[in-house]
């Protein structure tokens, strides 16, 4: 069975994060890419096993829940997550990427990623736009605020959180504009602000 799309959820110290967030993002993948010959909508709070995944809380606090699913059926997996420290990215442009939903298929992705060079991760740059790295949406420090790029290829759980709460602002963040902020940081549902 193939599993077009799917979801990243964390799992800290045994509870389940943002789980709100994932589910309006894969009823809303569901809808876009099967229109509507969606069968059935799982509730992710009913299939993701908590006990199950403490199971790998042993290795560590954090767990990566990964629900790879399609327009009937899902699969569940879980792993022990460590957070890693993103100081520096590489600007890679690429005009013609989409990545509009969380495809499992990520083959354009890793063949940016493999342009990092001696970089931390990637910087999606689209018709002289920011985007967002391989694995995420991205931040900018200014002073006291922070920003995200008002064109992201994939609008991120985390992001779509930090924006609700008002804690980042959407704006155009041109490849040129990079050098004006103070910090730059790599966010998704395993790495909060």
């Amino acid at each position: 069975m193939t599993f077009p799309l799917f979801e990243t959820i964390a799992i800290v110290n045994g509870e389940i994060q943002q789980l709100a967030w994932h589910q309006k993002r894969y009823e809303t993948s569901l809808a876009k890419f099967y229109g509507k010959n969606v069968a059935k909508v799982h509730d992710l709070a009913r299939i993701i096993q908590i006990s199950t995944a403490l199971e790998q809380a042993q290795y560590s606090p954090i767990i990566r829940c990964r629900v790879d699913y399609n327009q009937q059926a899902y699969q569940v997996q879980y792993f022990a997550y460590q957070r890693k420290t993103y100081r520096t990215f590489q600007p890679v442009i690429c005009d013609e990427i989409e990545y509009g939903l969380k495809y499992a298929d990520r083959t354009d992705l890793n063949q940016l990623l493999q342009q990092k060079g001696d970089c931390d991760e990637i910087m999606i740059i689209k018709q002289g736009k920011v985007t967002d790295c391989s694995i995420g949406n991205l931040v900018f420090r200014q002073g006291e605020q922070w920003f995200t790029s008002d064109t992201p290829l994939l609008a991120g759980t985390q992001r779509a959180k930090l924006l609700a709460e008002n804690k980042i602002q959407q704006c155009t963040i041109l490849l040129e504009d990079v050098a004006n902020f103070d910090e730059i940081r790599l966010i998704n549902a395993l790495n909060p602000l």
